[in-house]
């Protein structure tokens, strides 16, 4: 019997809010309305993963059901003109490393031409990837997030302002106050309540 289980990996791709196009929320919320999800999901994956807007799936009992944007590429010109950007050139950059990321750029690629985003996709060996990202060398980065059970692998060093893995330099300071007490909650429930405020922070905040 062959059969196919969820996994507790995600992919996500990050804009650079070092970056001042990329510091104003209403361009990246601008991003995240003009992608659309299920094709890039179908195109990449082969229907083989689960259109999500939190980093922790559905399959883990850390999850909480939170979805507020949907492909609407008049909504995402609206907050682009909203945020006087217009003529925007976004550097992405996947790797060879995951050929499905390369795919997902080039889906990126398409969908945010249709509200005025260019996007110049660059593909790199995953050494020259890895540098940089480390470096903050890139507008947009795409790839994913491994290994994850505890919902403080799916968050902390992600989120936190500071943390060794926040290449996209978010920074909130209620965020991290959330992330800090979770980490030291013992109670179950009160410790998902915390997680499941700082995943709808972020998702708002578009990280």
């Amino acid at each position: 019997v062959v059969d196919a289980t969820s996994s507790l990996d995600y992919w996500y791709f990050a804009p650079n809010q070092a970056r001042e196009a990329y510091s104003d929320v209403r361009v990246r919320q601008a991003l995240a309305y003009g992608i659309d999800r299920d094709a890039i999901t179908q195109a990449a994956k082969f229907g083989n993963a689960t259109v999500n807007q939190t980093a922790i799936p559905e399959s883990s009992a850390w999850y909480v059901e939170y979805a507020p944007y949907a492909y609407d590429p008049e909504k995402a010109r609206s907050l682009l003109e909203e945020a006087g950007v217009s003529e925007l050139t976004l550097d992405l950059i996947v790797t060879t490393q995951y050929p499905e990321s390369v795919t997902a750029g080039q889906f990126i690629q398409a969908n945010v031409a249709d509200i005025g985003i260019t996007v110049d996709v660059r593909v790199l060996e995953w050494a020259t990837w890895l540098d940089e990202e480390g470096s903050g060398n890139f507008d947009v980065f795409l790839l994913g997030w491994l290994g994850n059970l505890d919902p403080d692998d799916f968050y902390y060093n992600q989120h936190r302002s500071d943390a060794w893995a926040n290449f996209q330099k978010y920074s909130n300071p209620e965020v991290d106050e959330l992330l800090d007490a979770a980490r030291v909650e013992a109670d179950e429930a009160a410790r998902k309540a915390l997680y499941d405020d700082a995943a709808k922070m972020i998702v708002d905040d578009a990280s």
